[in-house]
């Protein structure tokens, strides 16, 4: 903490864990810290940063035609992403490339993302119990309701939490991958509480992804000393818990398994889609929320929003991040527990970015990916490998 700085690690943390709602206030700060920092800006303005702003500002811009969500997110919209990622480029380059540092800082990121989250879910079990089909429940900070698929989406990277403990990582201590455990044991009741098959669907498929990415890369004890716990815990799992849908611990989520919805469609989700690809050609300058709702779906609701300019940089500016991700995990072969973070990280946040309206709703995790995408770009180009 001190070799960043104490003032921009707890402010990137406050936004993350956004208390009361003051991540906005809080990305000014963030702005206004950075502007001070100009020998580190006119280093790190590179081609990823200049299409992000000219996103932001573009989408800000056709925004403030209709600001739903509020006048004061236009400033929002257009410069907090790029404050994020040089926030993520300046971590990483105080930290010097040091991957198990890196990988701490992910890590707790990810965890401290879901506190306020898992903080709303728990209280509102305490009050009410599992028994309720309601989904959607008041913030911890504020009391206002959050909507559940917003709730979710702060779960997205602690749903990968067994993927990111399958490989040996120094310094991660035996009661600290319990701990660990125990905040994604949390965060299971929590997902199930609030009805998310998008998180569950994130822990299966970054857990497979994390099995077939580290297993050829660590030995076969390991592997087998691996196998064993996980049987034994899916064993004990299976033997103390119902997993019975009449159970009231799963109200909510049976409630949505059998709320009617077509699985195959994805709520209805792929008809939107195709929708919004017509309507790229035939209103290229966006279209109203009326026509037939959120698009659910990242890059078509900014098509929707900001025209067809946003949808393009957008393209540009996550292909450009998904590519310094692959540059990043083959830059060093051996760091493959750090690589399997940025893997199973980067696959938790396409996979909510494919089904949901992010930045109307779901604007800080967007922010919190560009901060990612920042370490990633920082540690894939720049710096040495430390251990």
């Amino acid at each position: 903490m001190q070799r960043i700085g104490v003032p921009y690690v707890g402010l990137v943390f406050l936004y993350l864990l956004n208390p009361y709602g003051l991540h906005i206030y809080l990305g000014y700060l963030l702005i206004g810290l950075l502007i001070l920092k100009k020998d580190f800006l006119t280093r790190n303005l590179d081609t990823i940063f200049l299409v992000l702003l000219l996103f932001s500002i573009t989408f800000a811009a056709f925004f403030s035609f209709e600001p739903k969500a509020g006048k004061q997110y236009i400033l929002v919209y257009a410069l907090v992403p790029s404050a994020l990622y040089l926030m993520g480029k300046y971590f990483a380059e105080k930290l010097e490339g040091n991957r198990n540092h890196l990988f701490f800082l992910l890590l707790f990121a990810g965890c401290l993302f879901a506190v306020t989250p898992i903080l709303s879910v728990f209280f509102d079990i305490l009050r009410n119990g599992y028994g309720v089909v309601d989904r959607n429940l008041p913030s911890f900070w504020t009391g206002q309701v959050i909507l559940a698929t917003i709730m979710g989406s702060h779960f997205a990277i602690v749903m990968t939490i067994p993927g990111l403990l399958i490989p040996k990582v120094k310094n991660l201590r035996l009661i600290y991958r319990l701990a660990l455990l125990g905040i994604f044991a949390i965060s299971v009741a929590c997902v199930l509480r609030i009805g998310s098959r998008t998180q569950l669907s994130i822990f299966f498929i970054t857990f497979l992804t994390a099995l077939i990415y580290v297993m050829p890369r660590q030995s076969f004890r390991r592997n087998l000393f691996m196998f064993m716990m996980f049987f034994l815990l899916v064993f004990y799992a299976i033997n103390t818990i119902s997993f019975d849908l009449d159970q009231d611990w799963l109200s909510a989520f049976a409630n949505r398994m059998e709320d009617g919805q077509d699985f195959a469609s994805g709520g209805g989700r792929t008809d939107r889609w195709m929708k919004s690809l017509e309507n790229l050609f035939e209103k290229p300058l966006g279209w109203s929320e009326h026509e037939f709702g959120h698009s659910h779906n990242l890059w078509f609701d900014v098509l929707r929003v900001g025209g067809f300019l946003s949808f393009f940089l957008l393209i540009f500016f996550t292909t450009s991040s998904y590519i310094s991700v692959f540059k990043s995990v083959i830059k060093n072969k051996k760091a493959y527990a750090l690589n399997n973070q940025i893997i199973i990280y980067t696959l938790a946040f396409t996979m909510v970015f494919m089904v949901e309206p992010i930045m109307e709703g779901m604007f800080n995790l967007f922010a919190f990916f560009c901060f990612f995408v920042g370490v990633v770009k920082k540690y894939g180009a720049d710096n040495p490998v430390i251990e």
